[in-house]
């Protein structure tokens, strides 16, 4: 188990960059079949800016953010210690770039090729959005193999399903989920440095990240009113 704890970050990256080039295969193949079977429009999929991208990051954070808080509710029924206690084992001497590097873009772009990419937009074709965000959610969280990561990675899953649905985008998936497994390595030491320095900080912290939650809902689902959205 020592050697397991270890390792995990790296293997995680690993298996990360391992899997993404055959599944990315897997998606082209899978869209060129759905494209011939007319599932998918013609039409060119959204294009993200800059400050469109930076604020897909920030709703990731904000999400993490607050998912991470609807599990520290429910700890007491999700063995939430006995996660932390694993997750500090992992992490444990490891650099914050190389935890980022491996846990902050390479897992989140691996696992939205998988769950978004391929296992959501299949469903998609076949059923509401609804139904299929909760579905591949579900599939998603039980992927993470523990109770905790099963109700904070669904929760999470079905909020990148439903705004890679609505943006056309496929990156929006990933800029969020990236935003989401960044804010999660950086925010433990940024609370403890802004709780000594100023206690009240948190709570403007927190205000600002369910502003950027509600500014980019806002702005996202008005871009895309009149828009063909099965363009993935």
């Amino acid at each position: 188990m020592d050697a397991y704890y270890e390792h995990a970050i790296l293997l995680t990256g690993l298996t990360g960059l391992i899997a993404m080039f055959p599944c990315l295969w897997f998606y082209s193949r899978d869209r060129a079949a759905r494209k011939i079977g007319g599932l998918v429009s013609a039409q060119k999929p959204w294009k993200l800016n800059g400050a469109e991208m930076v604020l897909f990051l920030g709703m990731g954070a904000g999400f993490s953010q607050f998912a991470n808080m609807l599990v520290g509710i429910l700890q007491s029924l999700l063995n939430y210690e006995a996660y932390q206690e694993s997750m500090d084992q992992m992490m444990s001497g490891k650099q914050m770039w190389f935890l980022i590097l491996c846990m902050g873009i390479i897992a989140p772009l691996a696992e939205e090729i998988v769950f978004r990419w391929l296992i959501y937009l299949r469903l998609r074709d076949y059923m509401r959005m609804g139904t299929a965000a909760v579905i591949s959610g579900l599939i998603f969280g039980i992927y993470h193999g523990n109770l905790v990561q099963a109700v904070y990675a669904g929760i999470l899953g079905m909020v990148f399903a439903y705004f890679l649905d609505i943006s056309g985008c496929l990156w929006s998936s990933v800029l969020l989920h990236m935003g989401a497994n960044i804010w999660s390595l950086i925010s433990p030491d940024l609370y403890t440095w802004m709780i000594d320095k100023n206690p009240t900080s948190v709570m403007m912290l927190l205000l600002i990240l369910l502003a950027v939650i509600i500014f980019g809902y806002s702005y996202f689902t008005k871009r895309v009113q009149g828009r063909i959205k099965r363009v993935l």
